[in-house]
């Protein structure tokens, strides 16, 4: 008897380990494999590694257990996108998430490829969407304010930095696109709190120093401005635009 006892437990510890992850898409389980689970974190490090081809081989493998895998689907996007193939590439990641519809990953890569090509709306929206997904996604943060920059949409795009912070202010990205964003609206004093800002959180960002230079100029204060082109040259000894800006201001 003990030893039926003992058949039985083993049979439902590998029950369980069969039903690790599941999703539910129109009302149908889409039940993962432990082992696919196993494989596609091999695959992940492997990506990490930048060992393509052994990362595909574990995602393959990972998917002959479950070829609905979200987390697999997207891991083959990175790898076509890491090769270049973009298109493949935007193929797996609609799959993963016509699979799973919580993949902000996927809305994210999505976003950054249809962001590439100049498809600025189509990446606003999977950046958003993203962000419904996960609001502390600071990944998706970046991206959307980058895009509404891009966009020059300035209103929207201080709106998203103005976020950014709020979820986390010690990135000196999120202070750079911020003041951007004022400086383009005519809020030069406002820019350039946020340009100081960014050059406080990281004071060898040669960019933040550029361009709380340029916000100096504008403002007519050229013994400020020239000590933040010394300052980006220390950062940057080869940014080329702070050494003209520092040499316009010697004459």
């Amino acid at each position: 008897m003990k030893k039926r006892g003992a058949l039985q437990g083993d049979n439902l510890s590998m029950r369980r380990s069969w039903l690790v992850l599941a999703v539910v898409l129109s009302g149908c389980p889409i039940v993962v494999p432990g082992p696919a689970h196993d494989a596609n974190a091999l695959c992940a490090q492997l990506i990490a590694a930048n060992d393509l081809p052994s990362a595909e081989t574990a995602c393959d493998h990972a998917l002959e257990y479950q070829p609905r895998y979200w987390d697999a689907l997207h891991n083959k996007g990175l790898i076509a996108q890491m090769r270049g193939q973009r298109d493949v590439a935007k193929k797996f990641y609609i799959e993963a998430l016509r699979t799973n519809q919580a993949m902000k990953q996927s809305h994210n890569a999505i976003g950054a490829l249809a962001m590439d090509e100049g498809d600025l709306d189509y990446a606003i929206d999977h950046f958003r969407a993203a962000l419904r997904l996960d609001p502390q996604y600071i990944e998706a943060r970046r991206n959307l304010g980058a895009a509404l920059l891009r966009k020059k949409d300035y209103v929207e795009a201080e709106k998203a930095f103005r976020q950014f912070i709020l979820v986390n202010g010690d990135i000196s990205e999120a202070w750079i696109g911020f003041g951007v964003a004022l400086n383009a609206q005519g809020k030069r004093d406002d820019a350039a709190n946020a340009f100081e800002k960014a050059t406080i959180l990281d004071v060898g960002d040669d960019r933040a120093w550029l361009l709380r230079g340029l916000n100096e100029l504008e403002r007519s204060r050229i013994e400020e401005a020239k000590e933040c082109f010394e300052r980006c040259l220390l950062a940057n000894e080869k940014n080329l635009e702070c050494q003209q800006r520092l040499e316009s201001t010697r004459r």
